[in-house]
């Protein structure tokens, strides 16, 4: 850190150091050819320095130490092809180049990221999905993770947010998934710094929503996002880039007027449905009723009609929700902060900048705060050496109170357990102690009191920079190296005060725990490029070396009878009994050797060879090293003089690409044997010591590797107003990195194995249009689809593995999902029904006990007469047929209008709330739909008769369409007219609302939910997750 501090200053210095000659400068005015209306925000450029400005509100820009000489000045924006001016500049004078720019629906120059370069997005051979920083920004979308900001903006990118819980971010899938228990998370790459899911492995920490890298990162700060999606594009980064890359480049510094802008937004959230649940007499109702059916047996019954008459009634849902004492206030607000400095000479440019964002839960106990700061910096020291550096700090605070845990009955936590508790009891007794209830002797923890006074916070403090140093050794050789790192700090602080349930302990005790977990990720990389026209076209060379390093620590601390609740995590010493710490470390290490070349020919044949060699400490030292490669071709057939007289396509062009990219996202030390700690009872003590772990060590262990094969097409029609790509993909992963069940005669519980194969294989369109250009009012579009099949081609010999157990043991079979060879993952596991039985129905059962009127109707799948486990088969599948966005951005005059839709077709997900709360068993509180329960009175519904002994299943009744369409967003905003009114250029204010309207006919709280965070295997599972919100902001943009 003291050399990259030394080598910014000395470029500092350096760069007050000019030639003593006389410059001139450059002003003008940036016009939309169409309407003449000045354009704002349009990047000016002298093309062969790195002189730019950007345009004002009126559309003017000055550019100034402009060298005397003739120059090529060329103007950017986004929505209208660039254009050029070929001026003349003198010594001591300023002279006018005035550019007009024309609509298109595709910048076809747009610079795109690729990994280690960028180039003309016209000169793609792969497949790149790009999205701007505006889309993603918080006045486009006003959430806290760039990531969730996504959605719907990229055709081939899938992200499904895992809950509405604020700060959670969300399952980034991209053209499918890749593997079975190794992570499939794409690769994050910000400013050159990967930045990696968790641990980047397969351990709950690793594929934790909460332990999202893009948490820290403000929207407001990214320039653009840059999606890798074939295999051409992202085997650049080889090992890593099997899952997909996502590059993320931040805003940076530009020549010209120092700019000012201040940004801030206000707005509150609520809940967007909530389920209604019985209340006290209509639960002790179903309960007598439901043993009654059960057992036949009047004695049983645990309510008499007169309790059943006079049962109070508590709406424990409702109690969750954050209120307001006074109507004047805010239920559940939501507000962020943010300030920005940045300009530049021609030789330093700066952008610092400072957020804040504060989101309050619409359920009691949640919460999540982002401090952030940024500074970015670039110098050039002399006209052949140039300096960066990148620096971001942010700290983040979540409070999740454990909201969500997909539990039953005592170990359920959030909405989903205020949906079964007792609704006849108080919340607190007459000595103003919780309440709980009890179910078959068993105590059930009261919602609220845990919500309210358990505390669970997980904290991140997190500093990610780098500093690049690139050196034009000749005009054509340029040699850039690159340092960087990320450190972070994060933790969760949990706390049970001896007034509720978990802080019960032998003797009323509360309890504590601490889990600090520091962690560092150092890089270095260097790269040597070489451009220069060769024969009829260009080349361009990339050679490279890359070092990754990271180092991961993990302790928890408990303890138990703590002096005073007050205290909470902050007086370990006073409590009475401390708990045996645990602790844990891990280290890995990649080295990488890479490189490119591109060949353009005639600017009509496109030829990219791509290949990275990789070395993994993750492997056993038979596989540490793997070669990835990749070829593609693209003919730009619109360059063909056989179209130099259409007048149809104003581009064209044809891709073909093939490459093998890696996977090495699984923990370290897989390949050894292991150790870890167990304890023993010897004489009526306690003792501990190091015993074999569960996991069989497998020296043999290599990467995953997907090999895919992807064709497309780009064109742009109507004089480049429409625009559209097209994609059509085909991919296998061999080599699966799969957790095999070892025999319990080994001592070990599972083998991590290269066993298995999954293939993808997929469609995916992208149009964008400018569909009105006028002197007042215009209006674009943008549309993506996509279209993905996933099968499991092999497991290793064996046809079908399951997951785990789901449900907390509550579910019969433990099961929801199955993996199947032949079947997509996400293939939805349970009973097969068809209604209910009716009275004169024919049974086709040996016990016709299994066909009373009012049960089920299950399909006797294996056709022995008897309903059992062997009976349940693939009743849905959790991927969706189709998914995209829609965008519309409509202006008039200083008013605008962006709409963004996005939707989801064909998938299908478990609606857990309904297994636990819609059985009509009367074990715990249910949904209001068991009031239309079948009767002998009441046959026509779909809900089963009240029977507190049914056994409780996953039941294809309860696999629900989760199909939806979403307005995500919409924003209306305003252009003040206030240029130059206290040093203003301009001003904006706008009001946004997300999540605005849904389209479903899913019953839950959401159809878009993923319960199970970022477990490959098991997806369309609502455990009752937190519910979504819906948020409507109000905000202001000033640029002085």
């Amino acid at each position: 850190m003291k050399c990259c501090g030394v080598l910014l200053v000395c470029a500092v210095l350096a760069a007050q150091v000019g030639a003593a000659q006389e410059v001139g400068s450059i002003v003008g005015t940036v016009t939309a050819r169409e309407t003449g209306a000045p354009l704002a925000g349009a990047a000016v450029s002298v093309l062969g320095t790195r002189l730019t400005a950007l345009t004002a509100a009126d559309g003017r820009y000055a550019i100034s130490s402009v060298p005397p000489g003739t120059y090529h000045v060329r103007a950017r924006l986004i929505g209208y092809g660039s254009a050029e001016d070929t001026i003349v500049v003198a010594a001591g004078q300023s002279v006018a180049a005035d550019i007009r720019l024309t609509a298109q629906a595709v910048q076809l120059d747009a610079v795109v990221a690729i990994g280690y370069a960028t180039v003309q997005q016209r000169d793609l051979t792969g497949a790149v999905a790009s999205v701007s920083g505006d889309a993603v920004a918080t006045k486009a979308a006003p959430t806290p993770t760039v990531n969730t900001a996504l959605q719907g903006r990229a055709a081939g990118v899938q992200v499904i947010t895992n809950s509405g819980m604020p700060g959670v971010g969300a399952s980034v899938r991209i053209r499918g998934t890749n593997s079975l228990t190794a992570n499939s998370e794409p690769l994050y790459v910000v400013d050159g710094v990967p930045a990696e899911q968790g641990v980047g492995g397969t351990s709950s920490s690793a594929q934790d929503p909460r332990n999202n890298p893009l948490m820290s990162i403000d929207p407001n700060e990214i320039e653009s996002i840059d999606v890798l999606k074939d295999a051409s594009a992202k085997a650049i980064y080889g090992a890593r880039g099997a899952n997909g890359v996502v590059l993320i480049t931040t805003k940076r510094g530009r020549t010209g007027e120092s700019h000012f802008t201040i940004e801030s937004s206000y707005g509150f959230q609520r809940i967007s449905n909530l389920i209604p649940v019985l209340n006290g007499p209509q639960y002790r109702q179903l309960r007598n009723e439901a043993i009654w059916n059960a057992t036949r047996d009047s004695t049983r019954l645990p309510y008499t009609a007169a309790q059943i008459a006079s049962a109070s009634s508590y709406d424990y849902p409702g109690m969750m929700l954050r209120t307001c004492a006074s109507s004047a206030c805010v239920a559940a607000p939501q507000a962020s902060e943010g300030l920005t400095l940045s300009g530049g000479n021609d030789r330093v440019r700066y952008l610092f900048s400072g957020n804040y964002m504060k989101q309050s839960g619409i359920l009691i106990g949640s919460d999540f705060q982002r401090y952030g700061v940024r500074l970015n910096l670039d110098a050039d020291v002399s006209e052949r050496f140039h300096v960066g550096t990148s620096l971001s700090l942010a700290m983040v605070s979540q409070n999740v109170a454990q909201e969500e845990n997909g539990s039953v009955g005592a170990g359920a936590n959030g909405i989903l357990a205020a949906m079964q508790f007792d609704p006849s009891i108080p919340p607190k007794d007459a000595n103003g102690n919780w309440t709980k209830s009890a179910i078959l002797g068993e105590q059930v923890e009261n919602p609220v009191a845990n919500s309210s006074e358990l505390t669970q916070l997980n904290t991140i403090s997190r500093m990610v920079g780098n500093v690049v140093g690139e050196l034009a050794i000749t005009d054509a050789i340029k040699l850039r190296s690159t340092f960087g790192g990320s450190f972070s700090y994060s933790g969760t602080e949990y706390y049970a005060p001896r007034t509720i349930a978990p802080g019960l302990g032998p003797g009323g005790d509360s309890y504590i725990s601490a889990s600090p977990v520091p962690s560092r990720q150092l890089i270095n990389e260097n790269t040597l490029t070489y451009r220069r026209a060769l024969g009829p076209g260009r080349v361009d060379l990339l050679g490279g070396f890359s070092v990754q390093t990271s180092h991961n620590e993990g302790e928890t601390a408990r303890a138990q009878g703590c002096a005073s609740d007050a205290t909470m995590f902050f007086a370990y010493g006073s409590c009475r009994t401390l708990r045996p710490p645990d602790s844990n470390a891990s280290d890995w290490t990649l080295v990488s050797y890479l490189g490119r070349a591109n060949y353009d020919l005639n600017d009509a044949y496109l030829f990219t060879l791509t290949g990275r060699t990789d070395g993994s400490s993750r492997f056993g030292k038979n596989n540490k090293w793997a070669f990835f490669p990749s070829a593609a071709f693209a003919w730009r057939v619109s360059s063909e003089p056989f179209m130099a007289h259409q007048s149809v396509f104003g581009d064209l062009k044809l891709r073909v690409s093939y490459g093998k990219t890696g996977n090495q996202a699984i923990d370290p030390y897989r390949t050894l044997y292991q150790l870890g700690v167990c304890w023993y009872s010897i004489g009526g003590s306690e003792i501990n010591s190091l015993c074999p772990s569960g996991t069989k060590g497998n020296p043999d262990l290599k990467w995953e590797t997907q090999q895919q094969f992807d064709v497309g097409v780009d064109a742009s029609v109507l004089r480049n107003r429409v625009a559209f790509t097209l994609d059509a993909y085909h991919g296998v992963t061999h080599d699966l990195l799969l957790s095999v069940p070892m025999p319990a005669t080994s001592g070990f519980t599972n083998q991590f194995q290269n066993i298995g194969s999954v293939q993808n294989n997929g469609v995916e369109l992208s149009v964008t249009s400018v569909n009105v250009v006028g002197a007042r009012f215009s209006w674009r579009s943008a549309l993506n689809l996509a279209r993905n099949r996933n099968k499991v081609l092999d497991l290793g010999g064996v046809t079908q593995i399951f997951p785990g157990v789901r449900g907390g043991g509550f579910v019969e079979g433990g099961q929801t999902d199955i993996v199947r060879v032949g079947e997509p993952l996400g293939a939805i596991y349970g009973f097969k029904t068809n209604g209910l039985w009716q009275v004169g129905d024919r049974c086709y059962l040996t016990n016709a006990a299994d066909c009373t009127p009012g049960e089920y109707k299950i399909a006797d799948v294996n056709g022995d007469g008897k309903i059992d486990l062997n009976d349940r088969t693939i009743i849905g599948y959790a991927d969706p047929k189709l998914y995209g966005g829609l965008s519309n951005n409509l202006a008039y005059g200083p008013f605008t209008l962006d709409l963004f839709m996005n939707f989801s077709y064909g998938n299908q997900v478990v609606n857990m709330s309904r297994v636990f709360n819609d059985l009509a068993t009367g074990f715990l509180n249910e949904r209001a739909d068991v009031l239309d329960r079948w009767t002998p009175q009441h046959t026509n519904t779909t809900v089963p008769r009240a029977n507190f002994a049914r056994p409780r299943r996953i039941y294809s009744a309860q696999v629900e369409d989760g199909s939806f369409l979403r307005l995500q967003t919409v924003t209306v905003g305003y252009d003040l007219p206030i240029h130059g009114v206290w040093g203003a250029k301009a001003a904006r204010v706008y009001v946004t609302g997300q999540n605005a309207w849904t389209a479903t006919s899913y019953t839950g709280f959401d159809p878009e939910v993923n319960s199970m965070g970022g477990d490959p295997r098991v997806r369309g599972v609502d455990d009752g997750a937190y519910p979504r919100a819906r948020v409507w902001n109000v905000g202001v943009n000033v640029t002085f």
